[in-house]
């Protein structure tokens, strides 16, 4: 082989070096971005609902709120354990699934049974005394934190897609999920509150949000447990397939 041969070979060698590394770090921007930006999203608009629910008077809408703020912790720590569990010498349990990341999952299931149990406590003290709520400022804050939601269920859903399911990015999109139904509730109870005044609606759609959540935190629970007892729930067999077959 000439010098000249050999340069050029060593060029290109070079070029698909760094294109690998270029790709590589792409990956890596990606996932972080798609954890990142959903985590500013409803941290601005947690803070909007929440001045919203007192404004309005809407448990619905405090009760999205809620949902939110454990959603700011739960993206959070979602991004922390991502990011953990590609080192190899984070400590795991036997099902190959990192500590953290089962710490986190279990995390995200207590601060959802922690806000389902007080929008009941608070729905119920509703039906006994019926609160003003202010249907027109409630189905717009709430329109807004719908879209809000969509947009991060949406990043969540492409994080899927791209990086394959685990049990810690089955826990954030079931936050998310909580918070789009949540969202449609007080929709729904602006619109009912706006055009009859039926106040009774905003516990009563509360009430049915939290059985809904209670649901999916509940399937939450069961993938944690069957993790812990060396069973790999379907999600985190979809992501061993997925990056085995990256590996090819």
């Amino acid at each position: 082989m000439t010098e000249s041969n050999l340069s050029t070979q060593t060029n290109v060698n070079a070029a698909h070096h760094h294109a690998a590394h270029h790709h590589a770090s792409e990956h890596k921007d990606s996932e972080r971005n798609h954890y990142l930006l959903p985590f500013f999203l409803i941290l601005i608009f947690a803070i909007v609902e929440a001045v919203g629910s007192w404004y309005t008077g809407s448990l619905a809408l405090l009760s999205d709120a809620g949902h939110m703020f454990t959603d700011v912790a739960a993206l959070g720590l979602a991004w922390l354990a991502s990011a953990l569990a590609k080192k190899p010498n984070v400590a795991r349990h036997q099902s190959g699934v990192s500590y953290f990341e089962l710490a986190v999952a279990i995390f995200n299931a207590v601060t959802m049974l922690v806000v389902i149990i007080f929008v009941i406590y608070e729905a119920i003290a509703r039906f006994k005394q019926p609160h003003a709520v202010q249907g027109l400022g409630l189905m717009v804050i709430a329109t807004l934190g719908l879209i809000v939601n969509l947009v991060v269920a949406k990043l969540l859903h492409l994080q899927v897609l791209h990086h394959g399911e685990s049990l810690n990015n089955r826990a954030a999109f079931l936050h998310v999920m909580g918070d789009l139904l949540g969202s449609i509730a007080a929709v729904a109870a602006g619109v009912v509150i706006y055009f009859t005044g039926w106040l009774p609606i905003d516990p009563i759609l509360s009430l049915l949000i939290s059985v809904l959540l209670l649901i999916f935190t509940l399937n939450l629970i069961r993938d944690i447990w069957q993790t812990l007892h060396g069973k790999a729930s379907l999600g985190q067999q979809h992501s061993h397939n997925h990056e085995h077959h990256h590996d090819h």
